[in-house]
């Protein structure tokens, strides 16, 4: 009986509580948090501190960001026993949430959370049937002027 619980505990401790998967490339914050490097530094995204750790809160006046080696090595041992499962049509692969918004300028499709960060405050982002319903516009006047081109040079 103590094995799941083991195994479980394993997994919940190599898991990012941005991303929600096993840690990639963990680091420490100063108080002590950790998180793959690439999620709090998109989490952190303005150039100057304070810095909130997204767990605790805590304000940290710089990026104090360590290397946890021994935790990196915890994390590959946890995918190996458990690799995380494929990630279905429709859901983000980062938060495992349904994509739900559509980004013009990367144009790309986000969930909630993606939307949230601040790595697209400045894009234009859209409900995604909206975004859907310009683009299946544009492609059909493109195929409309694509046509007659074609019937022009016939």
């Amino acid at each position: 009986m103590a094995a799941p619980d083991l195994s479980t505990n394993l997994q919940e401790e190599a898991t990012c509580a941005i991303c929600l998967d096993y840690f990639t490339d963990p680091v420490m914050t100063d108080c002590g948090h950790n998180f793959c490097r690439e999620c709090i530094r998109r989490c952190w995204g303005q150039p100057e501190g304070p810095y909130a750790c997204p767990e605790c809160r805590e304000l940290s006046p710089q990026r104090n960001l360590r290397p946890n080696r021994p935790l990196a090595k915890m994390a590959e041992m946890a995918r190996r026993l458990h690799p995380p499962s494929p990630v279905p049509q429709g859901v983000c692969a980062a938060h495992r949430e349904p994509l739900a918004a559509f980004c013009g300028d990367e144009l790309r499709l986000l969930c909630a959370a993606c939307e949230r960060s601040g790595e697209h405050w400045t894009h234009r982002v859209r409900p995604l049937q909206d975004a859907a319903d310009d683009l299946k516009g544009k492609l059909e006047k493109s195929l409309e002027h694509l046509r007659k081109q074609m019937e022009d040079a016939l």
